[in-house]
């Protein structure tokens, strides 16, 4: 067994420099810089390895999935590669990479918000067989989602525990860090440029929703500074993630759809 929540960091008091991570570095992560989901997934597993009571122990590693992998994803890549070479020098066996789903997502809809309240999960038990399941996220500001989690597993025989890179406690508060994180969900272009040519990015879920919501003049000059591998990434995950259509994001996708047939028609 291992203990039920486990954060690398606490968060205490109500200034803001009490966050662990810089601003920048936090951001960078958020938007896709490896170097960081690198540094900050051996961080917390080798941080997490020790309190795993039974080394021969079999696990699985979690993050909630949508339709476009977001930083979690990176953060598990880089957590369960430290792990796996803790578990088979122990001769365990490796960590298995899962995605669960929000399943009241859909469920809401149909039924009605008594569905809703259920918290359902959806997760490939077949799968996922006996191993214990580790469910990966970033920041922990309350338990409510993990009793959720809990409940939708628990009902299947599934035993979960947590693991973050930080949680509030003692005096914190959401609103504690609520400018910190305005600050990292608000770069300018020239930051997520910089990020975009950064020798190892990864295009993920934030990155795309940030550059798709653009103005779209501003949209167009970005996309005409990239190469070809970039647009048509972009429109991958813009096509993945339905963002053609919403709305918000529709004009933007029309232009990146059109920019990159005319690269492809040369």
């Amino acid at each position: 067994m291992v203990q039920d929540v486990f954060s690398l960091h606490n968060i205490v008091g109500r200034d803001e420099t009490a966050f662990p991570f810089s601003i920048k570095d936090y951001q960078k992560y958020v938007f896709g810089d490896d170097r960081l989901a690198h540094r900050l997934g051996t961080d917390l597993a080798r941080a997490f390895i020790p309190t795993i009571s039974n080394p021969t122990d079999d696990f699985a590693v979690a993050v909630l999935s949508e339709k476009v992998p977001t930083a979690t994803h990176s953060l598990r890549n880089h957590f369960v590669a430290y792990l796996n070479r803790h578990l088979i020098a122990n001769n365990a066996t490796p960590a298995l990479k899962i995605d669960f789903h929000d399943a009241g997502v859909n469920a809401h809809a149909r039924n009605g918000p008594d569905c809703k309240k259920k918290g359902s999960y959806h997760i490939d038990v077949e799968r996922l067989g006996s191993r214990t399941l580790i469910v990966l996220a970033e920041i922990r500001t309350s338990q409510d989602r993990e009793d959720r989690i809990r409940s939708s597993f628990g009902e299947r025989g599934i035993t979960t525990v947590f693991a973050y890179l930080a949680s509030l406690s003692g005096s914190a508060t959401t609103a504690a860090i609520s400018s910190f994180l305005s600050q990292v969900v608000s770069p300018s272009m020239r930051d997520i440029e910089d990020i975009a040519h950064a020798t190892k990015f990864v295009m993920n879920e934030c990155f795309v929703q940030f550059v798709l919501g653009r103005e779209y003049a501003e949209f167009c000059k970005f996309i005409r500074r990239q190469d070809d591998y970039f647009a048509r990434e972009l429109l991958d995950h813009a096509i993945g993630g339905h963002y053609y259509n919403n709305e918000d994001y529709e004009h933007n996708v029309k232009f990146l759809i059109w920019e990159t047939e005319a690269r492809e028609s040369v």
